[in-house]
């Protein structure tokens, strides 16, 4: 986005909320007061189980103060919008950066299972992920499962029990270690539940690595969009520069 960024708020024309649950309403309420244009971002439910009963209806209060709201996917817009009722919307897809999420220096090995989260949302399902790789295991002995995250199993060896192969790097942070860890992968255990618009596919997509999908769970969720996009128009559509320009185009028009 260049330029057209800054972190001083005077100098802003735009007040850009990246969540609901990322920004408080005092300071929402201040823009609008401010006379800033209110962009929304929203990609699926925030619960009110851990936003102290509150996540959707700032949600839906910073929805009716927005003057544009952007949804991560039609299935974030189809999910939500029917409760926010919002008629300004855009639908933009996420994007990565290329330079990093990239095939180069992939390996030709085909037994290679990637399995990762970046929460401790009960919808990315590690429990799933854990048995579908289990019956890999059985039939594949040279397989091996790439763990990335936090686990409260990791010291209890994941809860398996019959010798099988994993490779457990931690909680990763840097795009480039996990970029390598993907192209360490050929197969994504994929069992995350109605996801609206997944880095971590897109991520490892970008990478070379397949969808594995036993549970059919990529059928759910903007997943579908994601891999559409990807086998209709390849990698390229999920480059920075089309998010960017896509971001720069509905906000042009506030």
């Amino acid at each position: 986005m260049g330029d057209t960024i800054t972190d001083n708020y005077a100098e802003s024309d735009i007040f850009f909320l990246p969540s609901a649950s990322m920004v408080s309403r005092e300071d929402v309420e201040q823009a609008k007061r401010d006379g800033k244009k209110i962009v929304l971002r929203c990609d699926n439910i925030i619960r009110n189980s851990r936003n102290r009963n509150t996540g959707m209806s700032r949600m839906k209060d910073f929805s009716d103060w927005a003057d544009l709201v952007i949804f991560q996917s039609d299935f974030a817009e189809e999910l939500l919008n029917p409760y926010l009722q919002t008629e300004n919307y855009k639908v933009i897809l996420n994007s990565v950066d290329e330079n990093i999420f990239n095939p180069k220096g992939r390996g030709d090995q085909e037994s290679r299972y990637y399995y990762g989260k970046h929460s401790t949302d009960e919808t990315k399902n590690w429990e799933m992920a854990r048995v579908a790789y289990q019956g890999v295991q059985e039939d594949h002995k040279d397989a091996v499962l790439n763990i990335v995250g936090r686990y409260d199993t990791a010291e209890y060896n994941f809860d398996f029990y019959n010798g099988e192969n994993y490779k457990y790097w931690g909680y990763i942070s840097d795009p480039e270690a996990m970029a390598n860890i993907y192209r360490l992968s050929d197969w994504f255990v994929y069992t995350y539940f109605n996801d609206a618009c997944s880095n971590s596919l897109i991520e490892a997509m970008c990478c070379g690595v397949q969808v594995y999908d036993p549970y059919k769970m990529a059928s759910t969720g903007g997943t579908p969009e994601i891999r559409r996009h990807y086998n209709n128009l390849g990698p390229e559509y999920f480059k920075l520069e089309r998010m960017g320009a896509d971001y720069k185009k509905a906000l042009g028009r506030l």
